[in-house]
């Protein structure tokens, strides 16, 4: 099994996802979010955020962004990280498909016409995925 698929395996079945981009001063800024909704493919993955987050501004100004996801077992540990770029989504269409009704708490009945609600597209341009006490790169 090729590398990027080893890493598509891991990415459809964990839970854990840390997201990072470059902040105004030169440091990460990096934080967890709920896993993608749907998950057939990272050549594109969409997160869900606050507009208002200190995360949204940062890549306004700077889109160079990763996504790290994990598996942490007894003895064996998996992750990959992708980088790539971050963008703000206004389609509504796609605002409506990643829409969760466990969201209903942090951005109030509004649904998806709430402003706070966002959706974020990252699209990497490669990766670096770890099993095993091995390291592989691969290109997306």
């Amino acid at each position: 099994m090729k590398t990027k698929q080893k890493a598509e395996k891991l990415f459809k079945k964990v839970n854990t996802f840390i997201i990072s981009c470059v902040g105004a001063e030169g440091f990460p800024h990096t934080k967890a979010v709920v896993p993608p909704k749907y998950r057939d493919s990272f050549n594109e993955i969409y997160f869900c955020t606050n507009t208002s987050s200190r995360f949204v501004a940062e890549i306004t100004n700077n889109p160079k962004s990763s996504v790290y996801f994990y598996k942490r077992g007894l003895f064996i540990w998996e992750g990959c990280y992708l980088i790539g770029k971050m963008e703000i989504v206004t389609d509504k269409s796609i605002k409506e498909r990643y829409w969760q009704n466990k969201y209903k708490g942090a951005y109030s009945e509004k649904g998806i016409v709430c402003p706070d609600y966002c959706v974020l597209r990252f699209v990497p341009i490669k990766g670096r995925f770890y099993s095993w006490y091995n390291l592989e790169d691969f290109d997306i």
